[in-house]
């Protein structure tokens, strides 16, 4: 599959997303407008460490579907992770030492996802749902000591092999495919917990997140 494929691919989901006559007024027999609050863990991308991830969610019913609800979703995530690597900036091959030796490097990550969820509502507690997407990822990385910038341009190898963006970041489309379980406390309140697999077309970049979620229905 190419990547310009891909891409075609990921933007013509959004766009029947997108278009998809959202209300705000859920239709009788609909669970109505959700908002949720996500706090967990992110593995990855690039072979980076877990590291903590947060997310708000909202999703708004589109249409009853036998036991469930089709619903459109929007999900803001961010998460920070990192990774152990002992490198020399680029700079000290043309001056030696002039930055020290380089042992970590921090990526910074907020998703953008724009999506279609499906949620069984049969039961008044217990609410499985799955959902897929595409999405829009923002990395920024930087390493330390010194804070340098995507650990100073040109990218040494050694980031360059494991797929990190070079200098400080870089905006990536994506596909994000996930589901988890809801229990309702209330007919407004819920809990509930999710995963969620997330990849751009880098070299490792695929990546999963998880946590615990809590949410308030209108």
């Amino acid at each position: 599959m190419s990547k310009g494929f891909v891409k075609v691919a990921l933007i013509a989901v959004l766009a029947a997303v997108l278009s998809m006559p959202w209300s705000a007024e859920a239709e009788e027999g609909l669970l109505g407008v959700e908002f949720v609050f996500t706090v967990g863990a992110q593995v990855g991308p690039f072979d980076t460490d877990t590291g903590v991830f947060v997310a708000g969610e909202i999703g708004i019913p589109i249409a009853q579907a036998g036991p469930g609800v089709f619903m459109g979703l929007l999900n803001i995530g961010w998460s920070q992770t990192d990774d152990d690597l002992i490198f020399e900036p680029t700079i000290n091959a043309v001056a030696p030492g002039a930055l020290p030796v380089q042992t970590n490097v921090d990526l910074t990550t907020l998703t953008i996802l724009f999506g279609l969820k499906y949620k069984l509502n049969a039961s008044p507690i217990v609410q499985p749902y799955v959902f897929v997407g595409p999405g829009f990822t923002l990395f920024f990385n930087q390493s330390d000591p010194g804070e340098l910038v995507g650990g100073i341009a040109p990218q040494p190898e050694i980031l360059r092999n494991q797929g990190f963006p070079s200098g400080q970041g870089n905006v990536e489309i994506g596909v994000h495919a996930g589901g988890g379980v809801d229990l309702n406390i209330t007919s407004q309140v819920f809990i509930g917990g999710e995963g969620r697999f997330n990849w751009v077309d880098r070299d490792n970049g695929a990546w999963v997140t998880f946590g615990g979620r809590a949410g308030f229905r209108f």
